[in-house]
Formats: C-alpha cells, sequence, structure tokens
C-alpha cells in the first residue's frame, strides 16, 4: 500500500501561478501516504516530511520542530490570501465563449464562484443567485437572456434548464 501512495518530492518555487494548487495535491498525497503506514508516530512526520521535499522547499522549514507547524510554514507559504474584490469582478463579467456550450460556461461560473468567499448566513443561497445573475448577464445568445430574463423569480437551476 505505501508504493502504491507514495508521493514525489515536492520542489516548486511559491511564486509560481499554480504553486497553490500544485501544493494543495501534493499535500493530500503526502497525507494519503502518511496514513497508509501502519508504524507512524508523530515523531516520524516531520522526518518524513523533509525527506519527500527538496532542499528548496526544505530551507523553509529547516528550523521547525513540530509536522504541524512545518506544514503551517508551507500552508502559509504555497497559499495565498484570496483577493475576493478581484475574484467577484471575474465572476461578474465573465461572458459564455464563442465555441463554449451553456453547460461549460455554468460550470467555469461555479468554479469562479468558489473566490468569492460568500460568507454570510445565506451564503450558498446568495453565491447561487449571484451566480444565476452572471450566468444570464453572459449568455451569447440574446434571446435566451430575454426569456430568462422574462421570469419574475427562478433559481440557478431553472435558469439552466430554460437556457
Amino acid at each position: 500500500m505505501e508504493q502504491l501512495l507514495k508521493p514525489e518530492r515536492f520542489d516548486i518555487d511559491p511564486t509560481c501561478s499554480n504553486a497553490e494548487t500544485k501544493w494543495r495535491h501534493w499535500k493530500k498525497t503526502f497525507e494519503n501516504f502518511l496514513g497508509g503506514i501502519k508504524t507512524l508516530t508523530e515523531e516520524n512526520k516531520l522526518p518524513l516530511l523533509s525527506n519527500y521535499v527538496t532542499s528548496n522547499v526544505y530551507q523553509f522549514i529547516n528550523d521547525c520542530t513540530t509536522y504541524t507547524g512545518a506544514l503551517a510554514i508551507l500552508d502559509s507559504l504555497f497559499i495565498k490570501k484570496r483577493n475576493v474584490i478581484f475574484a467577484r469582478h471575474c465572476l461578474s463579467t465573465r461572458n459564455q465563449q464563442t465555441e463554449e456550450t451553456v453547460n461549460e460556461y455554468l460550470q467555469v461560473l461555479n468554479q469562479l464562484s468558489k473566490d468569492c468567499d460568500f460568507t454570510d448566513v445565506k451564503a450558498e443561497e446568495y453565491q447561487k443567485e449571484y451566480i444565476r445573475d452572471a450566468f444570464i448577464r453572459g449568455l451569447k445568445c440574446p434571446r435566451i437572456r430575454q426569456r430568462l430574463l422574462e421570469n419574475t423569480s427562478m433559481t440557478l437551476d431553472q435558469a439552466f434548464e430554460q437556457a
């Protein structure tokens, strides 16, 4: 089992545009690997982590004395704070592309909404409404948009079905 889950050594520059995605994936793979080791103790985790990162990454955690502390440093290094204003701008101005199906367009809107930090008590409902509005606003076909705008109330799923 250990052999199947064994991660590659982690080596990426924190300033890379896809550093966060690569870090999250590698971290999950490494945690899965640790979960497959039957004789694992807390004391073993930090040395294992050190063995599975390159010297470029190790330099950031070489003073750490705990696995949890090392992960916290790497998380802060690779996971950047979201710019909510920019994320919402991207969501609200995203239009359906020429070769993009309605389904593909909706999937892109859903992906863009993940960075918008919808955190109110009714965050999920507000998020769906915002996606619905962006979906309608960004449709290429004015007939479909007009038909959807004629509804006085409609959920995101209903808008997608009618489109």
